[in-house]
């Protein structure tokens, strides 16, 4: 399908072919909650999209995709100047398409088949070719490496409300029991939900959402000093301790390997 600015783009669960693609070049645009008939595969050429669901949200950047299964409720966030690349295909003529949403590694393959695949026009008979091209898709997102891209949500409003005062505000560093005071909770029962809802300390779950905003940063090409300050870190070694400690490699490093 053509590029549309972001407020113009078609259904594609309307579409006649049985995948459909969309190309959407566009900066800041932020979605209500929805679902599609179809399942989705979402991939970010440029830019970075934080993906809400119902109990946790993911990061992507453009060295990774997310697969959707059909009804999935989500919103997304896209940051700044992006370049959307997303794939719809109808489970009726898809007979095993996975039923489980998770974020892969793409591959320089898999991206060439993403981006040649969101240029099919939305009435597009399939043929041969087209078929080769989507078993090779298939394939490939099959084998693709799962990505621990992903941050768990507290079901409780006490502790979600803190949740996404921390995502607003990464830099943020009230400790726990001011945060229980603000919200009506004592910090100790601030601790357990965070623990019992999430799997993570409160203190995991601040440096988890730190972590994902410097990706969207550093994917937006702001420096690793940018990235630093922002976050709220003294300094850049800090930071760069931080990302390397939970990411295993450096920002700078990232940085490189999403150009």
């Amino acid at each position: 399908m053509p590029r549309y600015p972001y407020e113009q783009v078609d259904d594609p669960d309307l579409a006649r072919c049985p995948v459909v693609g969309l190309e959407v070049d566009s900066s800041g645009h932020r979605s209500d909650w929805h679902c599609h008939r179809r399942a989705q595969l979402l991939y970010m050429a440029a830019g970075s999209v934080t993906l809400y669901f119902a109990e946790r949200i993911c990061q992507l950047t453009p060295l990774q995709a997310a697969w959707l299964p059909a009804g999935v409720p989500h919103r997304t966030v896209l940051h700044g100047r992006f370049a959307y690349r997303s794939l719809y295909f109808a489970p009726e003529a898809f007979s095993d398409l996975a039923q489980v949403a998770r974020v892969v590694e793409v591959n320089p393959l898999l991206r060439e088949l993403i981006l040649r695949m969101t240029g099919w026009a939305a009435d597009l008979e399939l043929e041969d070719r087209h078929r080769t091209l989507l078993r090779a898709l298939f394939e490939e997102l099959a084998a693709a490496p799962e990505q621990a891209a992903s941050l768990p949500l507290p079901r409780d409003p006490r502790a979600l409300r803190v949740a996404e005062a921390l995502l607003a505000q990464p830099a943020e560093g009230r400790g726990i029991e001011a945060w229980g005071h603000e919200v009506g909770a004592s910090g100790r029962t601030l601790a357990r939900l965070f623990g019992d809802e999430t799997g993570l300390s409160f203190a995991r779950w601040r440096t988890q959402a730190r972590l994902f905003e410097a990706r969207r940063r550093l994917a937006e090409g702001r420096s690793v000093t940018e990235v630093a300050h922002a976050l709220g870190y003294a300094s850049d070694s800090a930071f760069i301790a931080m990302y390397r400690r939970v990411c295993g490699q450096s920002p700078g490093r990232a940085l490189r390997g999403a150009d």
